[in-house]
């Protein structure tokens, strides 16, 4: 599974964002995403995206994309 970027933060607050349990999913997905892996995963890219921007709905994801590639992380399973 690949997690949007959106479910990270929301449209009330620009320079909030969340990661781990507390991200914005649908019921089917919360048995998915609140384990351990996708909870640090969703940190490290939440806590790239904060050191990039305080606007996140306004973030290219491209760059923040770039940014955790070159951290070694792996976005897409090819």
């Amino acid at each position: 599974y690949e997690l949007p970027f959106r479910t990270l933060y929301g449209n009330d607050v620009k320079n909030l964002i969340t990661a781990g349990r507390c991200i914005s999913v649908t019921d089917g997905m919360w048995d998915i995403t609140r384990v351990i892996p996708v909870c640090a995963v969703s940190g490290e890219a939440a806590g790239a995206a904060a050191a990039m921007s305080d606007d996140f709905a306004s973030l290219d994801v491209k760059k923040l994309q770039a940014e955790l590639e070159s951290r070694g992380v792996k976005l897409h399973e090819n």
